[in-house]
C-alpha cells in the first residue's frame, strides 16, 4: 500500500471524504484548529483555504461561539488536494473526483487511470553524459572526424552544457542517426525524417488517443469505467511500437513502389 492510499484509507476512517453529496464533510473528534493553525499545520495558506471552500473542495469549519473551528479531516483533505495537484490535475477535475456520493473509489478509479497513462511506453529516456561517455557512443560507429559533435548539436540529437557535458534526448535516436550515418545518410537528413515523422505522427496519436477515450469500454459505444479504459490502454500499449513499425514500413513500401513505377528518370532525381 503506497502513501497516498494510506492517506486515502485514512481520510475514509476519520471522514475526511465525504459519502453524502456535494460539499466535502471533514468531522472529526481529533484536534481541531483555527484557520492560522490549520494553515500552519498543512501547509496552505490562509488565503488558498479560503478560495478551497469558496470553490467546495473543502468542507467550511464549524462554530464554536463566533470562532472558525476546522478538524483533523480538513487537514487530510488538503493533503489530498496537494498531492492531487501535485499529480497535475487541474483544481475543476479535483473537485469532480472529491465531490462525489463516494470520493474514496472515484479518487482510487482515477489513480488507476493515471497510472496506465503515466507509464512508460519505451525504455528510451533523456541522459546526462560526460564528454567522454558521449565519444565512446559516437566512436562506436567509426571514426570521429572533426565538427561531428557541433553536426549532431546542430540536428538536435545533443545539446551542450555550460560545464561541459551534454544533454541527449533520446539515446537510441542518437545511436539510430549515427548507424544511418554510417550508411551514408547525413545527420542534417535524418534529423529531418525525425522531426517530420514526430509531427505527423503526434496527430495520428492524438486522434488514436480521442477515439479510445470516447469509444474504449462497454463495448466500445463509449460509457466505460475507468477501470475499462484502463485496461484497453493498457492492451495497446505492448503492441503500439509493433503496429506503428508494420504501418511505417507498408508506407515506405508503397512510396518507393510509387517511385519505381513513375520511371528512372524521377527515381535519379
Amino acid at each position: 500500500m503506497t502513501v497516498f492510499d494510506v492517506t486515502i484509507a485514512r481520510m475514509w476512517l476519520t471522514g475526511a471524504v465525504s459519502t453524502t453529496g456535494d460539499e466535502p464533510s471533514c468531522a472529526g473528534d481529533g484536534t481541531t484548529y483555527g484557520l492560522a493553525e490549520l494553515a500552519a499545520v498543512s501547509g496552505v495558506p490562509e488565503r488558498t483555504i479560503r478560495y478551497y471552500q469558496a470553490e467546495k473542495l473543502l468542507a467550511r469549519p464549524s462554530k464554536h461561539g463566533r470562532d472558525a473551528v476546522y478538524g483533523d479531516g480538513h487537514v487530510e483533505r488538503l493533503r489530498l488536494i496537494g498531492e492531487l495537484r501535485d499529480r497535475g490535475l487541474k483544481l475543476q477535475t479535483i473537485r469532480d473526483l472529491v465531490a462525489t456520493d463516494n470520493p474514496t473509489r472515484t479518487v482510487s478509479q482515477w489513480l488507476g487511470v493515471d497510472a496506465t497513462l503515466s507509464a512508460p511506453w519505451s525504455d528510451d529516456r533523456p541522459r546526462l553524459m560526460d564528454h567522454d561517455e558521449l565519444v565512446e557512443l559516437v566512436e562506436r560507429h567509426g571514426d570521429r572526424p572533426s565538427g561531428l559533435l557541433g553536426e549532431l548539436t546542430d540536428a538536435g540529437y545533443v545539446v551542450a552544457r555550460d560545464d561541459g557535458s551534454w544533454d541527449v534526448p533520446s539515446p537510441t535516436l542518437l545511436d539510430l542517426a549515427m548507424r544511418l550515418r554510417s550508411a551514408g545518410i547525413d545527420l542534417e537528413i535524418s534529423g529531418t525524417m525525425r522531426d517530420l515523422l514526430s509531427r505527423r505522427l503526434a496527430k495520428a496519436v492524438d486522434d488514436t488517443v480521442k477515439l479510445l477515450v470516447e469509444r474504449a469500454g462497454a463495448g466500445f459505444a463509449g460509457g466505460g469505467s475507468p477501470e475499462e479504459l484502463a485496461t484497453a490502454l493498457g492492451a495497446l500499449r505492448p503492441i503500439a511500437r509493433e503496429t506503428t513499425s508494420l504501418i511505417l514500413a507498408q508506407e515506405v513500401e508503397r512510396a518507393l513502389r510509387r517511385l519505381v513505377e513513375s520511371g528512372p528518370r524521377r527515381a535519379r532525381r
